[in-house]
């Protein structure tokens, strides 16, 4: 039976060299979750499927989109995945917790990332103005709320791509209410029962 790592090595064609980032970034989240609760524990153990995999994924929707910005980074889900699996992507992550900025900035560190990713310890709403290509975010807040949230760092081409659960149909119509869009929800490889809303042209109504 092949191993989650070599599933995911294979299933998303991760070049040995980006697969050893992949190992390093597992070890620093293994260390650092014995003293922070960076993810949820019984996540951990099913670290590539649940959380690399579920990342990875966005990456195939992102067309030509360079600049990410991920909104509630975190442990570095998904924007961290999508800069070791694309060397071209620069990408903005966002993170009002300041231990897990230091979680992340040492990852970044130890793959070599300090040219692409920047890490703002700080909330959305206080980020400089600037617009992205693309924005992301995972288990951070309603539809609704990552529109109010976002929107003054999206242009006319920007593409969100946002993973969602069981209720995305509900997100989607309460969106609608207040925000005007055109949507595709993604059925997600990882959890058969999630979708991954991929938006463009949003604008308030």
């Amino acid at each position: 039976m092949i191993d989650a790592r070599a599933a995911f090595a294979s299933q998303f064609d991760v070049p040995r060299e980006t697969l050893d980032l992949f190992d390093t970034y597992a070890d620093l989240l293994t260390e650092w979750q014995t003293r922070f609760n960076l993810v949820g524990p019984s996540t951990l153990p099913v670290l590539w499927s649940r959380h690399f995999a579920d990342s990875a994924q966005l990456l195939q929707l992102a067309g030509p989109g360079k600049s990410w910005l991920d909104v509630g980074a975190g442990a570095g889900f998904p924007g961290l995945v999508i800069a070791l699996l694309d060397p071209t992507a620069r990408v903005t992550l966002v993170e009002s917790i300041a231990k897990k900025c230091r979680f992340l900035t040492e990852v970044v560190q130890h793959a070599g990332l300090e040219q692409r990713v920047m890490i703002e310890n700080r909330r959305i709403e206080s980020l400089p103005s600037s617009k992205f290509d693309v924005i992301t975010a995972r288990a951070l807040a309603g539809l609704s709320q990552l529109f109010e949230w976002c929107l003054p760092y999206a242009g006319s081409g920007s593409r969100w791509i946002l993973p969602k659960g069981v209720r995305v149909h509900d997100e989607v119509a309460l969106a609608l209410r207040g925000f005007a869009f055109e949507h595709a929800l993604v059925p997600s490889l990882t959890d058969a029962d999630a979708r991954i809303v991929v938006a463009t042209g949003v604008k308030r109504r």
